[in-house]
């Protein structure tokens, strides 16, 4: 197989790619964190990397996750599905680990990778063992819950946790004199660490900041050290999944989208919690309409599997017994599959993505072709921590070379809410270079910021400058936070017109303008991180 597309476009995210044979037959699933760098080895002249895969091989297909976690579940879920001949692991063995909570009046809390119906509480998958491990071994020495086995339990005697301070014995209630108060005192032990691992993870952080500064006037440098790797992994222990979701459901869920002609769908397959196969197709407009296409796939999924067949739209909730928050984690996850598939798609002469973006320039009457977009958002917290990022879409792909991180003039002060002179601050100096500007400039904001271009196409320079970018403002609006509100409250984007006048165009939430609120999302996350890593720096 030899690449029939430029692989300097390719994303640099965590993925899941597939490589077919003529047939569509899979034969080969794998996980990379870097897609653009894993196919590259593939294509390398010299590499001898699969080789005898790559001579059957015809298409590649790849899906775009959201986290690492989320590629490592689907790739195990899809090798477990398809068993693709040149995959030699995880075809049989249980990858998953839990965290198991025994059904005893004194619970365990451990790591396991069996999970049996013995009564126990699984909380579900994790795929960072080494890492889980060494965090609970941590919490055991602030919280000290029990460890040892039934058959210890039985003896009750001191065990060696109770002398080195790992345990404070109240599996042996009745050598207390008031056991109840020790039941009571355990079981909110064993409900804080399950809490945690369902995303309350406020009251263990907050011990183990005070364990920290206890371990820091003790001058135990080295305990305080390791306690706050463990605080600085709390967030990708807990991280939510949704190719795993916490409710048993064994459905097909399907979602279809007009693009440029074709309707596209996707079809998930979920069984048993898990998600185990993707189907993404698309067929012409001029054939098939919407219903076609759902009785076709219905008839066509119930015939093999007999599971229920459910589709799925931006507001849709009733046929669905899914909260909110499960119905918009797996939206963003459709979103991504989509996203995968326009990525694809763009390596084909004549493709989607072509379309969208001149539909973004005729819809909001754009000078040029929006090939490179730029965005630019500010994060703060409380007006403290100021941090600024312009994130960079080529050909809809990011451009990691192309992002910038900004520091704020210490003159401009923020935190009395002057951030009008700290945009123009910063677009003054993303505009000092003239040798590479975008085709779209975002400001992530509200109408009145355009009026600093006003000010300052009183420059010269700045005038040449924007003759040759669009520039636009993607108001935020209510839609950010609640997402279900977008039937009624509309983000907008604001531009000028010929005379300078400010226009006012909602957005349709179409395929198009979804590629505008990727590139201010991307922006927003960016800024976000940034003014995290200043906060743990400060910490």
């Amino acid at each position: 197989m030899k690449p029939d597309f430029d692989i300097e476009h390719i994303p640099h995210k965590p993925w899941v790619y597939q490589f077919k044979d003529k047939k569509g037959s899979i034969l080969y699933i794998w996980k990379a964190k870097n897609l653009k760098n894993r196919i590259s080895q593939y294509f390398n002249p010299n590499s001898v990397w699969k080789q005898e895969m790559l001579n059957l091989a015809e298409t590649v297909d790849f899906f775009q996750l959201k986290t690492e976690s989320e590629a490592l579940y689907l790739e195990d879920n899809l090798i477990k599905k398809h068993q693709p001949p040149f995959n030699n692991m995880l075809k049989w063995s249980n990858s998953y680990a839990y965290i198991k909570i025994t059904n005893e009046d004194f619970p365990q809390i451990i790591v396991t990778r069996n999970k049996i119906k013995d009564w126990s509480k699984y909380i579900w998958p994790k795929h960072n063992t080494r890492e889980l491990k060494n965090f609970l071994q941590y919490l055991r020495y602030i919280l000290k819950w029990r460890w040892c086995k039934k058959t210890e339990l039985k003896k009750w005697k001191l065990c060696s946790d109770y002398h080195f301070w790992l345990c404070k014995w109240r599996c042996s209630a009745q050598q207390f004199p008031n056991p109840e108060k020790a039941k009571k005192e355990y079981s909110d032990i064993v409900f804080l660490i399950e809490q945690f691992f369902r995303w309350n993870t406020k009251p263990v952080e907050k011990e183990i900041k005070n364990q920290i500064k206890i371990a820091t006037k003790q001058q135990y440098f080295e305990r305080a050290a390791k306690l706050r790797d463990i605080y600085l992994q709390i967030e990708n222990l807990v991280e939510k999944q949704t190719v795993v979701l916490p409710k048993n459901i064994v459905w097909y869920i399907c979602q279809i989208r007009d693009i440029s002609g074709w309707l596209v769908y996707v079809v998930l397959n979920f069984y048993e919690w898990k998600l185990i196969d993707v189907i993404v197709n698309k067929k012409n407009l001029e054939d098939f309409d919407e219903n076609s296409v759902l009785s076709s796939l219905e008839s066509e999924l119930w015939n093999l599997t007999k599971q229920e067949f459910h589709w799925i739209d931006f507001y849709y909730t009733e046929k669905i017994k899914l909260n909110k928050t499960q119905i918009s984690d797996i939206n963003t996850l459709i979103d991504g599959f989509f996203d995968s598939y326009l990525v694809w798609e763009s390596f084909k002469d004549e493709n989607m993505l072509n379309w969208l973006l001149s539909q973004i320039k005729s819809k909001y009457s754009l000078k040029n072709f929006p090939y490179q977009i730029e965005c630019i958002d500010i994060s703060h917290f409380s007006g403290s921590n100021t941090s600024w990022w312009l994130s960079c879409f080529v050909w809809w792909v990011p451009n990691y070379k192309l992002y910038r991180k900004y520091k704020i003039d210490a003159k401009i002060d923020t935190k009395s809410g002057d951030d009008y002179s700290a945009l123009m601050e910063l677009i003054t100096r993303r505009f000092k270079d003239t040798q590479n500007l975008p085709d779209l400039f975002i400001i992530d904001w509200w109408k009145w910021q355009l009026g600093i271009l006003k000010e300052l196409l009183g420059q010269e320079r700045f005038q040449s400058i924007y003759a040759k970018v669009d520039f636009v403002s993607l108001g935020k609006w209510v839609a950010r936070k609640t997402w279900w509100k977008l039937k009624w409250e509309k983000e907008k984007i604001f531009r000028f017109d010929d005379s300078f006048k400010i226009q006012q165009i909602d957005l349709d939430y179409d395929q198009a303008d979804k590629i505008l609120v990727k590139v201010r999302d991307e922006a927003h996350r960016f800024a976000n991180s940034y003014r995290k890593e200043q906060m743990k720096k400060g910490l």
